[in-house]
């Protein structure tokens, strides 16, 4: 008996030793998508204060906001080894478009409180991408990756043929231009690496109105894609994307349809959790995105974002209502103790009190000798002249406006190693230091055959208007932080809980860490793995995360400081 419990004893000492590697090969092996298992507590409210975390941009290590480097080491050594088995199977990614991180202070809201308290809150999560528009910020949480390498850049551009792509149109998205183009790109989908690894999972993607952004969010590869639209008897009701149709119960189950469009704020992203329930009742997908569209339309361009606060405060304790409801279907499945649950936003937005007219831009490409083949105007303008030649011309044109709200102009140059960007002599105002390095970095995520010839980046507050957006009183699109600054929340088994990281999430970081949860390889996504987020978190992810983190952190160090500067300045 004795030497029984000595050899238990060792066992056991083996296993604490080496639980972090034994516990990642036990999660890697589950790779099924079955329901059942009595739901826990998971998602309950934490009574503990979340700790705020500091991830080191110099040594890369994980730890409280202690200064000695001995205490991160030890904290890092402890968060591994304390790895157990995730059981994640099921992910509910929601997509609040163009929420601001400030949203999440609302009152009573219990049900997304409690995944804050039991998850990971990253305070820098930000877009990382030009343009930071819908499309392309839905397409590069789908692909993990640039829009270079997605090939969705925004709503309109001109191809590598100078001739204007658009998809701000409902006939284009069904017809399927975006799945086109998507599935030409070099970059992956979430739901096709998904499908790579267990080809009877099911990944359905959604949205109120927006059907460019659920048509984005869901990618060639997703078996679901529905959104809202006007139906032939007048109706406002759910639809699918040619190709990716749900059963006919989905579409005609109950209570899914309003009388008409003309809806009071917070209906439609209703709808949409609504549809979202419905779905997964119908046909337990393994995994299900979610565009919420309110919160950009009428909240942010109409309303002026968190100028309206009791817009906030409608939407997000409606939010709340509607994520405590479907979190209780997952539970009434028995599998809410086995789902992640992701909130974050497509794109950040800024209120506006500066409007400048694109006329100052069309009188710069005339004055060049050569006309506009694409243009597109928000925080930022974005240009495809019909002489590349000329793009540098252009550029000192508007610079030579000394247009006070204008932060820099840009134009790309084609070289031997590839198309670059450059600015005319004198173009670029920036009050803090490394914001031209900041805005290449942001330059070089669009940058190739179909990139802008002549970029205008406008200063925090201040926005290029070419028509109806002359009412907007919030925007974004462009380079300034409050319209890359986005919240990106991660709750669910696997992930550290009561934790708060101000690590530069990008929005290209979320999918590989979506599938690292579900035991996916990531490969050939540009993202990485949010390795301070999981308790199962290898050296191989922590590695690539810290090397990640040398790059993006002066890139946001520089666009905050530009942005609190420019802020107090009034430009």
């Amino acid at each position: 008996m004795a030497t029984r419990r000595r050899i238990l004893g060792v066992l056991l000492l083996i296993a604490l030793l080496l639980g972090g590697s034994i516990a990642w090969a036990v999660q890697a092996s589950d790779l099924s998508v079955a329901a059942g298992g009595t739901p826990t507590s998971t998602h309950a409210v934490a009574t503990s204060t979340p700790s705020t975390v500091l991830y080191d941009a110099e040594s890369g290590l994980v730890g409280t906001s202690t200064p000695t480097v001995k205490k991160h080491t030890q904290r890092l050594s402890a968060h591994v080894k304390a790895a157990t088995t995730t059981n994640a199977r099921y992910v509910v990614l929601i997509v609040l478009d163009g929420a601001q991180p400030s949203y999440f202070s609302t009152p009573n809201i219990p049900h997304v409180t409690a995944l804050l308290q039991n998850g990971t809150q990253y305070t820098n999560g930000w877009a990382g991408i030009l343009e930071s528009e819908t499309p392309s910020g839905h397409a590069a949480i789908d692909t993990g990756s640039h829009p270079s390498a997605d090939g969705i850049l925004s709503f309109d551009w001109a191809n590598s043929d100078n001739l204007p792509i658009s998809l701000f149109s409902e006939q284009k998205i069904r017809s399927g231009q975006m799945d086109s183009i998507m599935r030409s790109a070099p970059a992956p989908t979430l739901a096709g690496l998904i499908h790579k690894q267990n080809p009877k999972a099911k990944v359905v993607a959604l949205s109120g109105y927006k059907y460019y952004a659920a048509d984005a969010l869901g990618g060639p590869d997703a078996d679901v894609i529905m959104y809202y639209t006007n139906r032939a008897n007048g109706t406002f009701g759910p639809t699918a994307v040619p190709g990716h149709v749900p059963p006919a119960s989905v579409l005609n189950a109950p209570g899914l349809t309003v009388a008409n469009r003309s809806y009071p704020l917070g209906v439609g992203d209703h709808l949409a959790m609504k549809l979202a329930g419905t779905s997964f009742k119908k046909m337990h997908q393994q995994v299900t995105l979610i565009n919420l569209p309110e919160f950009d339309w009428p909240l942010g361009h109409g309303n002026g974002a968190s100028l309206d606060q009791p817009g906030v405060k409608t939407l997000m304790q409606g939010f709340d209502r509607d994520l405590a409801a479907l979190e209780n279907t997952y539970r009434k499945a028995g599998v809410l103790d086995q789902t992640e649950f992701v909130l974050t936003a497509d794109h950040g937005f800024t209120t506006i009190y500066h409007k400048v007219s694109h006329n100052l831009v069309n009188k710069a490409v005339t004055a060049a000798g050569t006309s506009i083949v694409r243009d597109t105007y928000h925080t930022a303008g974005y240009v495809w002249v019909k002489n590349k030649l000329k793009a540098g011309r252009v550029a000192a044109n508007i610079a030579a406006r000394h247009n006070p709200y204008i932060e820099s102009v840009y134009y790309k140059v084609a070289t031997k190693t590839g198309p670059v960007y450059l600015a005319p002599k004198g173009a670029n105002v920036f009050r803090a230091a490394g914001v031209d390095a900041a805005n290449q970095y942001l330059l070089s995520t669009f940058n190739g055959p179909n990139g802008p010839d002549v970029v205008v980046i406008m200063k925090e507050h201040a926005m290029l208007v070419a028509g109806a957006e002359s009412s907007w009183k919030g925007d974004h699109g462009g380079a300034a932080w409050n319209s890359q600054h986005l919240p990106l929340i991660i709750s669910g088994p696997g992930v550290r809980k009561n934790y708060v990281s101000n690590y530069p999430a990008p929005l290209m970081d979320i999918a590989p860490t979506v599938l690292s949860l579900l035991n996916v390889p990531s490969t050939g996504m540009q993202g990485s793995v949010l390795a301070d987020a999981l308790t199962g978190a290898g050296a191989p992810q922590t590695a690539t995360q810290t090397a990640e983190g040398k790059t993006l952190w002066p890139v946001i160090t520089a666009l905050k400081a530009e942005s609190k500067l420019e802020t107090q300045a009034k430009q």
